[in-house]
Order: structure tokens, then sequence, then C-alpha cells
């Protein structure tokens, strides 16, 4: 469970993905989208449908921890996946790596068990079996290179489910995973590890075209395709469940980090696409009337021959083999003319999109006080101030010193013959390269000292939208961070301390928690607690929204008076008896098919510092001896703890974030002042290169590579696909054991673990309760009961469960006699629910039941108001800064509000329209406590007292595990469930039949709130997330998988090569959902102004057309969309669940009256893709039907957009 630093997305960008979204949707590890970590929209992630509407960035927190984990992945739903179950447990293991390269770890023979997998290029130095996961792990070392190889090797590596409903036939066939790893120490904030990191995947000497990692994206099987900057680390994982598809991976992977062409000559544009360039702004583009003017040509020299590149003269292209002239004009041009330069760069445009997070921000300024004297103490990242001092010397100096195999970490999951051919491949790849022992021993990370003399306090602004109050609602922020260690900890100690941070901060009832928000000092807590990825721990916390200075002086104390009393007081036996309980549950849970990514990933928290790698993973002993400790000493190791790590440490950075209206000015300014003073100090030569170097790059953007260069790229037939849809367990019962509720039971393997949810209807409640109900849920997940207070009930669920919680869930379901067809739903069928969902060990199955019935008919709601008022200021103040942030999925949001009723009640619970019903909950709740309240409990007994058809039980668990929880099941049915009182209520209506009660008052309330037109969303950035979307299909009409084909070709081919590679924006993407019928594009930390970006988008479908009629998607041998037919099934299928996630799969594709039927239809309408479709699609986006927009972006660009283009958009400020 170790907790990740700031670490940065490679080439894929956060797609959507929010984790307040309403809907039960299938599971997807990878959508159309080229981004990360996004929650699908409800609607787009239909169980036969690829397409991505509102995954998330998340950049996706891959475990908790104090900062979110900002690499990109593919379309991971973080629902699923890493949930918290590896915990980095240190050894104390000094590692000299000895001149003579002698074996790390030593063995003379592996112990019994062992893989049966040696390789004569490697020696095996450690095999460890692993009795926690079921599985070997082996540590090898190259002996030409002293490279270290670790391989992971699970006792059963399974095959595919194909169909049935029993367990025997359900197989979750996990994903092959390998990695390469580098320690890389930064030594500037120039970010040229983040900008390597993007770098080494745009070509390489085996695979020469521009983009083989957009290929990959494009027609792959591939179920995690990414890269990750670390402070320490640079990280290239991938993963599919196809194994030649993972060895096209695996190989693409080893020739970029070995034989990148981005540090050779002919590789000279890469680190101007990808890291930062000088470009000719929009309005001054000198290098565009160049093109248009003279006669360019650039040639690229590959393996495969030479690239032609089109040769642009006025509006002919012709084909040329020459090399590239300079314009004779702009040799001429006197520098009294010189054209007006800006930055670009992908990485450039993530860096100003993340330095505009005021959390981020607040991080990095931490991070960088913190560790004075460490490598640390620079951003890895890039500061986007400093990203333009890279030279192209220290680019290829940096990759030059750490890029060896003797500097490199392998890893590869699998079966036996998966790690017999990784090891040979790699051997291949480094044995040429030969020992460079330097390359090691210059990438060490040294301790950072203790070495404050007392706490280092700091005041540094943050940037506000223009126009509001400097100490107004976004109010100050403050955080407190330790350094812990100077020396690796125990494996005790560790984890530990990750039941310290549980105790501290672990619930809404925590103290430490709970006395901060209890306070009114601020309205969300930040932070995040114990850091434990890297080689130093850290402990944060603070709180954002204070008011005043006043109250950010008094929240210092508060904290430290705080951590005072817990040392003298301590914690009772059942606040550690929880948090124990709690974490041993996560470590024995496990995740799904990409287990051995977690295993990779958390190997590396120990092994990028020479120690042993297992020691991250393996936890049995460690938690014996823990519990031993406790049972000794009881509380006191805790307090122990806090007095050593905290209260007497003074290496702590106390940082204050105060709110600026002029700042985003000011960078601006700043900016603008750096590229003046650079452009002034040019000569003519040098200008005339900056100019040159755009043609030839806007050239080379702009150019189709040869059939030859394409050739080289690894790819997949038709017949390397699966032509069967997956399908998952599911059986059943109407009005179990006589009831009236419906049973749902899921037999999969789940190492004894029972998953529960019982789910209620919700619609006999008016339309006007529904922006109470995040409210009520609130209080089911947050308060206690009349007889325990909130912190001794939420410890008695810790105690005996893995973990309980209620959730708000509205899908749209299939109208009646839709089953097996895919059409644009009318928008007013739809199923509303609250789901209670928990998990527990086979033995524990009545303690979990009964705490249902405690949640449902117990919550103490008249004496929780501070609890709730403290929810929902987080929730507003967590919204509002997300919203600039994650702009992409707000717009998105915002323009599917304005098309279906069912997309506006989304918008009006989760996007930018839910931030005015937050302010005036809270107003409410302060003005009349008891009135709310009693509304509150009105709501609970209506849904309590619905009728029990519109009741239902879903279990998940092995075969032996369901049939012990039947009696369990059955008692809470007939003698647990609320029993109506003479008044019973009227059965629940079919709602594929009927319109849902809710939809009519929706659907007026959408007109008035959110009609169709264009928008801007004011917020405070320097970058934009521009959206734009329309209908392209209308009710009713049927919808082919084929479009799924289309949006994926559009995201992966023109959205990536003309948005993003040519136009610097860090993400953009084409979404499409069958479900409304409505296409959006949007874009992700974009750097221009939004009016730039519009008009790309306008170009889309022309872009199709074009490819259409210049034979790319009409050749014989459909080469092109074979390969998006190919990555459009990777999507549709995705990684493997874990045994919880095949079960919400199997119950929502039930609940929407989904057929198999239906699912092997759109699967074989993908296969089927030709041509004709893409047509039709893209005619389709020319006339689509009421076309609006949704921005993001500051007052300052809407305000330019107006002069410059004069496009006036209705602002929407933020409440």
């Amino acid at each position: 469970m170790a907790a990740a630093k700031s670490n940065y997305g490679g080439l894929s960008s956060p797609e959507n993905n929010d984790d307040d979204w309403l809907e039960v949707s299938d599971h997807k590890s990878s959508t159309s989208s080229l981004g990360a970590l996004e929650l699908q929209n409800e609607d787009s992630s239909d169980s036969y449908e690829t397409d991505s509407d509102d995954g998330e960035e998340e950049e996706y927190e891959l475990t908790s921890g104090r900062r979110a984990t900002h690499f990109s992945v593919v379309g991971w739903r973080p629902k699923e996946l890493f949930r918290c179950c590896i915990l980095s447990i240190a050894i104390v293991l000094a590692i000299v790596f000895a001149p003579k390269r002698e074996p790390l770890f030593r063995s003379s023979h592996p112990p019994p068990g062992a893989v049966g997998v040696g390789h004569s290029s490697y020696d095996t130095i450690q095999s460890t079996r692993l009795e926690e996961y079921d599985a070997r792990l082996t540590l090898y070392r190259h002996r030409a290179t002293g490279a270290e190889f670790l391989a992971y090797v699970p006792d059963a590596v399974t095959a595919n489910f194909k169909g049935g409903s029993g367990e025997d036939d359900y197989d979750p066939k996990p994903d092959k995973v390998f990695g390469v790893a580098f320690r890389t120490k930064p030594e500037s904030s120039t970010g040229v590890p983040h900008i390597l990191e993007h770098s080494v995947l745009c070509g390489s000497k085996k695979y020469p075209s521009r983009d083989p990692f957009a290929h990959l994206l494009k027609g792959s099987l591939q179920t995690f395709l990414n890269a990750m900057t670390y402070p320490d680390r640079t990280v290239y994982p991938v993963a599919s469940r196809n194994r030649a598809d993972f060895r096209n991976l695996m190989d693409v992977y080893l020739d970029a980090v070995f034989h990148p062409r981005a540090v050779t000559d002919e590789g000279w544009w890469v680190l101007r696409q990808e890291g930062w360039r000088y470009d000719v702004s929009d309005a001054d583009d000198d290098s565009d009337r160049i093109l248009q003017d003279e006669t360019t040509t650039t040639t690229v020299a590959t393996k495969a021959g030479t690239t032609t590149l089109k040769t642009t003269t006025g509006t002919t292209t012709k084909a040329t083999t020459t090399t590239t002239t300079t314009s004779p004009q702009a040799k001429e041009r006197p520098t009294n003319t010189r054209a007006k330069f800006e930055y670009k760069g992908v990485v450039f445009s993530e860096m100003k999109g993340a330095y505009s997070d005021p959390e981020d921000y607040l991080d990095r300024i931490t991070q960088e006080l913190l560790f004075p004297d460490s490598p640390y103490h620079y951003d890895s990242g890039g500061d986007p101030s400093i990203i333009p001092t890279l030279t192209r010397e220290e680019f290829v100096g940096f990759y030059e010193k750490y890029y060896h195999p003797t500097n490199a970490r392998l890893f590869i999951a699998g079966d036996e013959i998966d790690v017999y051919h990784a090891l040979s491949k790699a051997d291949g790849y480094m044995t040429p390269f030969g020992y460079n022992p330097a390359s090691r021993k210059d990438s060490l990370i040294p301790y950072q000292q203790r070495s404050f003399k007392k706490p280092l306090s700091e005041r540094r602004p943050f940037a506000v939208a223009a126009g509001e109050d400097e100490e107004g609602s976004e109010g100050f922020m403050l955080c407190i961070t330790w350094l812990l260690n100077t020396q690796p900890l125990s494996p005790m100690m560790e984890l530990a301390w990750i039941v310290l941070d549980s105790l501290l901060l672990g619930k809404a009832s925590s103290p430490l928690t709970k006395t901060l928000e209890d306070s009114g000092l601020g309205e969300e807590l930040i932070g995040g607690g114990m850091d434990n990825e890297l080689l130093q721990s850290t402990f944060a916390i603070g709180m954002k929204g204070i008011k005043t200075r006043e109250d950010v002086n008094a929240l210092e104390d508060l904290i430290m008076d705080t951590l005072h009393s817990l040392d003298t007081d301590g914690f009772n036996e059942d606040m550690i008896a929880s948090s124990m309980n709690t974490i041993e549950f996560q470590l024995r849970e496990g995740g799904g098919g990409l287990r051995g990514m977690e295993i990779f990933l958390g190997a590396l928290t120990k092994w990028n510092y020479d120690l042993n790698p297992a020691d991250a993973i393996v936890y049995e002993s460690a938690l014996k001896d823990l519990k031993d400790e406790i049972s000794r000493t009881g509380s006191n190791l805790f307090q122990q703890m806090i007095r050593d790590f905290l209260i007497t440490n003074n290496h702590r950075v106390v940082l204050e974030l105060f709110p600026s209206t002029t700042l985003e000015a000011d960078q601006l300014k700043n900016e603008d002042i750096q590229i003046s003073r650079a452009t002034t100090r040019m000569s003519d030569d040098e200008y005339n290169q900056v100019i040159e170097e755009n043609v030839k790059l806007k050239e080379l953007q702009e150019t189709e590579e040869t059939p030859e260069v394409i050739a080289t790229n690894p790819h997949l037939s038709i017949s390397d696909i699966d032509k069967e849809s997956i399908e998952y367990p599911i059986s059943v019962e109407e009005d179990a054991f006589k009831s009236g509720v419906k049973l749902i039971t899921h037999s999969v393997a789940s190492s004894s673990i029972l998953y529960v949810t019982f789910g209620l209807d919700i619609s006999m409640l008016t339309y006007e309760d529904i922006v109470m109900l995040p409210s009520l849920v609130a209080l089911f997940n947050e308060a206690g009961t009349h007889d325990l207070s909130d912190a001794e009930f939420r410890n008695n669920i810790g105690m005996v469960t893995g973990g309980v919680s209620a959730s708000l869930e509205i899908m749209s379901v299939k109208p009646d006699g839709w089953d097996d067809d895919a059409k644009v739903s009318p928008g007013v069928n739809m199923l509303t629910m609250i789901f209670i969902e928990g998990k527990c060990t086979s033995d524990k199955a009545d303690e979990l039941f009964s705490i249902f019935y405690s949640v449902l008919t117990e919550i103490n709601i008249d004496d929780s108001k501070s609890i709730l008022q403290n929810s929902l200021k987080s929730s507003l103040s967590s919204t509002k800064s997300s919203v600039a942030s994650r702009g992409h999925s707000y717009a998105n949001r915002r323009i599917r509000g304005r098309y279906s009723v069912r997309d506006w009640i989304d918008e009006k619970m989760y996007g930018v329209s839910s931030l005015q019903d937050k302010a005036a909950i809270l107003a409410e709740i302060e003005a009349d406590w008891t009135s709310f309240a009693r509304r509150l409990e009105d709501m609970r007994k209506t849904i309590l007292n619905g009728n029990r058809n519109g009741m239902l039980l879903d279990m998940t668990g092995d075969a032996s595990v369901l049939d012990q929880a039947m009696e369990s099941a059955k008692d809470f049915l007939l003698n647990m469930l609320p029993i109506d009182l003479g008044n019973p209520a009227p059965p629940t209506p079919d709602f594929r039949a009927t319109d849902h009660p809710w939809i009519e008052a929706a659907r007026e309330e959408m007109v008035q709130s959110n009609p169709i037109k264009n928008e801007g969303i004011v917020v405070s950035t320097q970058v934009a997330y521009v959206g734009e979307g329309g209908q392209l299909y209308e009710p009713g009409e049927e919808v082919s998988g084929s479009t799924s084909v289309v949006s994926h070709y559009l995201t992966t081919g023109y959205m990536w090569d003309v948005i993003r590679a040519k136009n610097g924006a860090y993400g953009a993407y084409s979404s499409f959902s069958h479900s409304d019928g409505v296409e959006t594009m949007y874009t992700y930390r974009d750097p221009n102004l939004p009016d730039t970006t519009l008009s790309l988008f306008h170009e889309a479908a022309d872009s199709i057309l074009n490819d259409v009629s210049s034979e790319t998607l009409t050749r014989k041998d459909n080469a092109a969309i074979t390969t998006a037919v190919i990555g459009t099934i990777g999507d549709l299928d995705g990684s493997a669940p874990s045994a919880s996630g095949a079960g919400w799969i199997a119950l929502s594709r039930y609940l929407r009256g989904e057929s198999s039927v239906a699912r092997q239809k759109w699967r074989n309408q993908i296969i089927n893709t030709n041509s004709g479709d893409f047509v039709d699609f893209a005619k389709r986006m020319k006339s689509w039907k009421n076309p609006s927009q949704a921005i993001v972006a500051s007052e300052s660009a809407f305000a330019e957009m107006k002069d410059r283009a004069g496009v006036e958009l209705s602002l929407f400020k933020l409440q």
C-alpha cells in the first residue's frame, strides 16, 4: 500500500474518470480515448460498446497516499484495479554493487518449487516462494551487463472464459506484464526525465515510424500501454492477455528504450514535439507563410529506406527524397520584423496544467523545500518556467548516462514460456552494451538528512480567477509535511506506519481527520498522510478553503495540539483492531488481471534502491511481528511514533498558499518576457533556424509515412482476436426464499471473500428530492447509529469486514423489446437505486448483513449535522478544484447534458451544475437543520418501505463461499429487512416499459438550466479544456458497432496527430455513445486558444473522408481498418477483472437489459467494419444536429478569443 509521489504520464494523457459517477458501468480497462484514468460515461461504457465518453484523469491514484499518481493509464478504471493490495515493506539491507559484479542476493540453489526457468545468459540470484500470492518470484542477473530481471509466475496461469454460468467455466486469464525501469536521478527542473519518457517511444532503430506507440494504441490488444516518470525512476510497462500481442509490445518497448531515434541526429524533431519549442504564435504564423511561399522538403533516413515526406508549394503536393534547404526569404527577414514566438510542446503543456492545480503546485513546492540536499529537490516532471532551458545536449547526455542496461531493472509476469522468451529477447538487446558500473553508481539516490534546526515556514501565492475576492471563495491552503526516515525502515515499522496513517486519517471518524473537519477552519483535508513510495517516507496533512490568515495560524496550532493529545491519550483497542483488520484484508484480497503490474510497481519501491524487491511484496512476517508488538505494548507503539517522527521532528515544512488574482497574468507576462528576451538575443542565423525547424516539423507531422515504414510496426491480424464476446457468470432467482427480493449470484474464484451488494429502488422519491440524495448517502457512509457513535460504528465495520459503503446508481436501461439491438435511447428509461456494498471473509457473513441492517435502519440522522456539513464542504471544494484540473471531463458532461434527460441528471448531480445545489444545501442545513434532518428521515423511510420487487441482493464469490452465505442471506431478507406496517407500497414499475417518474421535471429543468448553447466555464488555469459535441443519431435509430471503430480511429489518428503532436495538447479525444447518439470531441491541458482547437475539430470529418479518397481506408489489404478493429476489440475486452469486478460487469449488464446476443452482434459489427461505415460516420459529423461547445479556460483566454476571432461565449462562473 505504498503511496505514490507525483509521477508524470507518458504519451497518453488522462481521459475522463470521475469517481463520483452515478452509474453501474461495465468494467473496461481500455477505451478509445488516449488517456488515463478517467472513469467511463455510463452510457458509453455499455458492455458491448467501446466508446469512452466520460472516463477521467484520474490521474489515477494507484495507491492511497498524499499525492496522486499522475501517470496516464489508457482507460483504466480505478474502482477495480490497484486496491491498495501491495504494502511496501522495507528491509534494512545495505547492498553495495561490487566492482566484480557479485550477486545482490546470494543463493547457491533456488529453494524447492522454484520456477523451472534457467537461461545461459543469466545467473539466478534469488527465488522466493510468495505464499501470499500463490506464485514464485525469481531474480536474475544478466551476465553481460549486470541488468536485473524479476520474474513473477503464478501457480496457475489460466485460459479465458468463453461462456457458461458455473464457476468451472469462468477463468479470468491474468494479463501478461512486461516492464523496464531505469533509475533516473534529476539534476535540474528542466523535466528531462519526463521528456525522455515521452520521447523514446517516438520511433526506434527497428521501428522507425514517427510514433510506434500510437500505432500500438491504434491496433493492439493491450490492456496497459504507457510510461511514467517518478521523482527518481522512469518506468515503461505494458500488458496484454494475448501472447502474440504481448510479444509485440515487449519488442517495441525494448527497442524504444535501448535504440530510440530521439537521441540520434535524425530524431532532432522529437524533443521539439514532445518537450518544448519556439512556435510561431497563431496570430503571426510565419512558418505557415514560408510553407505557402517556398518549396521545402525533408527526408528522414530509416532502416527500411528513405521516408519520403510531402513537399508543399502553395496548394500542390509532390514527393521528394532530397534534403531540406533553407528558405531564402527567411534568411533575408530583418530582426525588426521577426515573428512573435510562443512555447509549445506536449510535456510543456502537461506541466503548465499541473502547475495550474493548486494542490499539485503545493506538493511540488513542498518537495523542493523538504529536500534541499537531495535530487528530490528538483521536479523530474519539469517546471514550465525552466523546461525551455533544456538543451539538446543535456537531453542526449541524460539518456546516455542513465539508459544503460547496467542501470536497468526488467520485469515479466506470465508463465514459464513467457519468462524464457522475455529473458532471451532482453538478452539480445542488452548484450552489445556491455557492463557500465558508472551508470548504476551515478544514479544512486542519497538520503536527505534531517537538517532543519526548526520547522521551515513558507508562503507562496496561487492563482485564482480574476474578479474573485483575494480572500473569498478559494481561501488559503496550509499543509505541514514531515520527512520521516533517514535510513530504511524495518518491515514491521513500515507496516506500523501504514497502520498509524489509517488510525490518524483513514476514516471520517479518525481523530486527526475529525478534529480538523469539525474545527470549521477549512473546507477540505489535503496532504493525504503517509507517502512511502520513494527512498524516504513523508507524512503530510493540512486543509484548503481556509478563510483568513488567522485561521491559517490556528490550523497549524490545532494540528500540533491534536498530535500532542494523541501522544498522551493514545488509541483505544477497537480503533487499532479496526485499522489492523482493514489493512490485513486489503493485503489478502489482491487485485484483478493486472496483479503483475501491482507486483512490478510495488517491487520498485525497494528494488530501485538496491534492496530486495521481494521485501516490498511479502507481508506475513511483518504482519506477525506487528501483531506481537501491539499485543505487548498496545497503543504505546503508535504514541512513540507520533512523538519521535512528528512532534519532536523539526525537519518539516509548513507551507501556506494564499490566493492571488494577479498571479495568472503575471505568469503569462513573465513567459512573454522570457520569450522576448530569448528572441532578442538570437542572431539572424539562430532565428532563421527556429523558423526552419518549425517548417520542417510541421512538414514531418503533416506527412503520411510510406507503406514500407508503416509495415515495420508490429501488427496483428483478425485471426489473432477472439471472435466471441466475453461473458461473465450470473444466476438470477426471482422472489428468493419467498422474500419478494431478487437474488443474483456470480460464482467466481474469490480467495474465500464474499462480495455483497444490496440495491433499493428510489424512484418513488420526488425529483425535487434528488439534490438531497448525496446527503443521505454521505450519512450512510459516515454517521453513527442511535447506540454507537460514528467512530464506534465505523470501527466495528472495520473489525469484522473489508469495508461497507453506500453509493447512488443511476443507469439507462434498454426499452422493452430492444434486448438484442443497439439503438439510441429515448432517455426516459432508467433505473435509480441506492446500493449498499460490502465484503468479508466467508465466516463473517452474519456480521456483514447485520451491518447492512444498521446502515439502512439505525443511522442517527438527527445528531449528524456536523458530519454532513464536513462531507458537503469537502465535496464542494473538491468539485471546484477538479473543474480546473480535469476540465475535459466537466466539459464533456456539460455538453451531453444538453441532449439527453438522463445525461442532464448526471450533469446536475456531478457536473458544474452541482455546485449551486451543494452550496444551497449547505445553507439550508445551517439555517434549519431540524427540518432538513426530518426530510432526510422521511426519504429513508420512503425508500425502505418501497415494494420488495424493487430490491435486489447480489453476491459474488467462490461456490463454497456462496453456499455458506445462503443462510445469512435468507435471514437478512426474511427477518432483517424492514417489514411494511399495513401500508403496502405499490409494485415498482418496469422502467424498461415505462418512463421514469423524474423525466418530465428533469426535461423542463434541462431546457431552462442547460440549453443548447456555446458556453465558457471560467477557472484559473494556464491551459484550456475545449469540448464540442452534437447528436449524430436520433432516438430509436439503430447504431452499428462500427461507430466505435471510427471513434477509436479518430482518437488514435487525427486527434493524436494533429491536436496532440502538432499543436501540443496533452490529450485529445473523440467519444461517441450509442446510448444517446452524441459525438463529442474534447482536449486535455490544451495550450492553444480555444478557437484554434475548435477549428481543428471541424476538420475531423474531412480527415476521415480524405483517408477514404486517398485509399488509406480502401486498400486491398484493409490494413488501416484492420488495425482500428483490433484496437477497438482490445478496448472492448480490456484487462481481466477481479472477482468483484466480474460480478459488477454481469450485474450491470443484467440490469441494463442487455443480452449476450446483442453483445455478440455488436462485436461482429466491429469485426466487419468497412470503409462505407467510415464515410457514413463522417457525413453524420459534417451535419450533426444542434452542435454546442463547453470550454473550460481562464477569463483572459475567453477575452482573447473574443478579441481575436470575434467569438463570444456565454460565461459560466463557478459558484
